[in-house]
């Protein structure tokens, strides 16, 4: 079973999108170089479908950024979610956020939670809006604890 810390749960969805970034900006550099290129040298005119080449990469690349970034917009409101969660449990529990481990990245109903004091399932009730916390004991527990980078 694996359990995720709050540390990991609020840095996880940042890493890639550095990284799209600096390819945005390697290929808009590239793009610009081609096309600057090309217009001191007009007779060498593959500076110019090379220049094309780049700017549909580009149009590409910032598609996939957007839709990225539509991903990236309903993860963090889960994300939000299962944290808000984690800090209620501490607080139930008078523990810091960053003792309480959690089973799942999104708020479902049969959570898990790994604290100092023991393991405890949330229930939630019909609409979701509360949960009562249950202590359990576990037989054989397999943890595996996945935190941040």
């Amino acid at each position: 079973m694996t359990f995720y810390t709050y540390g990991y749960l609020t840095t996880r969805h940042q890493t890639w999108q550095y990284a799209r970034l600096i390819l945005i900006i390697v290929l808009l550099a590239l793009f610009i170089w081609l096309f600057v290129y090309y217009l001191r040298h007009r007779w060498n005119v593959k500076y110019k479908d090379l220049s094309i080449i780049t700017g549909t990469v580009i149009l590409l690349v910032l598609g996939l950024q957007l839709n990225g970034l539509a991903n990236l917009h309903a993860s963090v409101v889960q994300n939000g979610a299962i944290t808000d969660t984690v800090k209620t449990v501490a607080k139930q529990l008078k523990v810091k956020p960053q003792q309480v481990c959690v089973n799942a990245t999104t708020t479902t109903d049969g959570l898990l939670f790994k604290t100092p004091k023991g393991y405890y399932r949330a229930a939630y009730n019909s609409d979701g809006s509360a949960f009562v916390l249950e202590k359990l004991s576990l037989y054989h527990p397999h943890v595996t604890i996945q935190k941040e980078r």
